[in-house]
């Protein structure tokens, strides 16, 4: 039987209608030349003498065309015009550049050469063809070379069929397989494909297998410098063999966890997860699975990240000084909105969350909550430090304003945070920073916030610091111009 191609179609038939074009081609040659056709559209455009052939020709699909020997248009059937809308007759008085895409001149040249060189090839080549509205369109071409006495060429017969439906497939197809490439190059760990032996001996790995172990796909797959094997310790490379078989034997999944020692010679945990690739009748082909870092897997984010925080789950320090910067601009350029900056010190807290051997995660959520129950949606929060929050707020425009935004606040911190039956009483001390010029640099405005919070007198039973940064800025000097 013979052997199909990716796209269903034997290489016999394959052959075969290519051998059927070539003829076809040799054909409409043989027919054109006996027309006179050639010669008269060679020399001065299409001729008239052969209304069957021309009727015929107007009639199929496929373009049929002469070209002369510089590979310019001298003949087109009607197919012609219902690709491109280029006119049947005054296509023999364009140049070239008017309906072939830049790019696919040279390729148009070298296919003809090759057609001269070697007529009894059967090839053919894709090219981009300029439609009359300026669109692309993915002809297929074949031709034959005539010639005349000494062998001297004197044109191409041959067809442009349109093949965009087919190069638009393959496209998407490539697309999908870059997109698919591109995820698994990108997940944490690595996918792979194998035979079932005791060497593990890869066929294919995603690019993860080099952040995960150190070595390149190339020196594991096929077990060109290595197996997978040496990579597990010998203390687990039975335990992983046992429990794949098993799960192999019961046409199952499986989950492991083992050792392997990198290329640098660290040891590493790592979670695999994999099952068997079974034939319709039930022939083992080999396993498949993906393997990723245990560390990577349990890894929680942290301050470190400063982008988000797990104790309040709320956005961290690098995500509030983007915002704060973006606002910043906006105000720079003019647009309206009162803009300021609050500091929440909360006297108490670095004390008792020593005691507890830490921030506590609920705690602190409780505590970012109730500042956050007295912000507007568009204000930021930000848990700065173990005792600090910081707040942007796109309202408080004036003093009166911040005695209420810090009346709000002490409000919420009236009730204990209870946490293990105890109860805790903070006490909170707010900074803010009103009138933002947009001047400013936010990690400096943040900074001078929250000194002003561990400074702030208590005012009407609170303790409160407003700062007009526009005043603040004139009376220090500082220059309004940042860059």
């Amino acid at each position: 039987m013979p052997r199909r191609n990716g796209a269903g179609i034997s290489r016999f038939e394959n052959a075969t209608a290519v051998k059927m074009k070539t003829a076809y081609i040799e054909t409409l040659t043989e027919l054109l030349i006996k027309e006179g056709e050639i010669p008269a559209a060679s020399a001065s455009g299409p001729h008239a003498s052969m209304p069957l052939l021309a009727a015929l020709l107007d009639v199929i699909d496929t373009v049929v065309f002469v070209a002369d020997p510089n590979g310019t248009l001298c003949f087109v059937n009607a197919a012609w015009s219902r690709l491109t809308g280029f006119s049947q007759k005054e296509t023999p008085g364009l140049p070239r550049s008017a309906y072939l895409h830049p790019q696919d001149q040279a390729r148009w040249l070298d296919f003809l050469q090759g057609r001269r060189s070697h007529p009894d090839a059967a090839d053919s080549v894709i090219l981009r063809f300029l439609t009359l509205s300026g669109e692309t369109v993915h002809l297929e071409a074949g031709a034959q070379a005539v010639t005349a006495e000494s062998d001297r060429c004197i044109g191409f017969v041959g067809t442009l069929a349109d093949v965009g439906s087919r190069v638009r497939a393959e496209g998407m197809r490539a697309a999908s397989h870059r997109t698919v490439e591109t995820l698994l190059n990108n997940l944490p760990g690595f996918v792979y494909r194998c035979r079932n032996n005791r060497q593990w001996t890869m066929e294919y790995m995603s690019k993860g297998c080099e952040i995960l172990t150190g070595y390149p796909t190339e020196a594991l797959v096929n077990s060109q410098q290595l197996t997978y094997a040496d990579l597990i310790v010998p203390e687990d490379r039975e335990q992983v063999w046992n429990g794949v078989q098993i799960s192999l034997c019961q046409n199952v999944p499986f989950e492991l966890e083992y050792r392997i020692r990198t290329a640098r010679g660290a040891e590493k945990w790592v979670h695999e997860y994999g099952r068997g690739n079974f034939s319709i009748s039930g022939e083992l082909l080999g396993v498949e699975g993906f393997v990723t870092d245990l560390a990577h897997q349990r890894r929680e984010p942290s301050r470190a990240d400063e982008s988000f925080d797990p104790g309040t789950r709320r956005p961290g320090r690098k995500v509030f000084l983007d915002r704060m910067e973006m606002a910043l601009r906006r105000k720079r350029a003019g647009l309206p909105g009162a803009l300021s900056l609050a500091a929440v010190h909360l006297g108490g807290l670095p004390k008792w969350s020593s005691d507890k051997g830490g921030f506590h995660g609920r705690s602190v959520d409780e505590i970012a909550g109730r500042i956050q129950a007295v912000l507007n949606e568009t204000d930021s929060l930000c848990a700065w430090s173990e005792n600090e929050f910081v707040i942007l707020l796109e309202g408080a425009k004036a003093e009166a304003d911040a005695v209420a935004f810090a009346d709000r606040i002490k409000a919420q911190f009236e009730a204990p945070i209870v946490d293990d039956a105890r109860a805790i009483y903070l006490i909170p001390s707010i900074g803010i920073l009103t009138r933002l010029t947009g001047n400013e640099h936010a990690k400096d405005a943040v900074t001078l916030a929250a000194k002003s919070a561990q400074e702030a007198p208590n005012v009407a039973g609170v303790n409160l610091a407003v700062i007009d940064t526009a005043s603040y800025l004139e009376r220090f000097h500082m220059p309004e111009d940042r860059e």
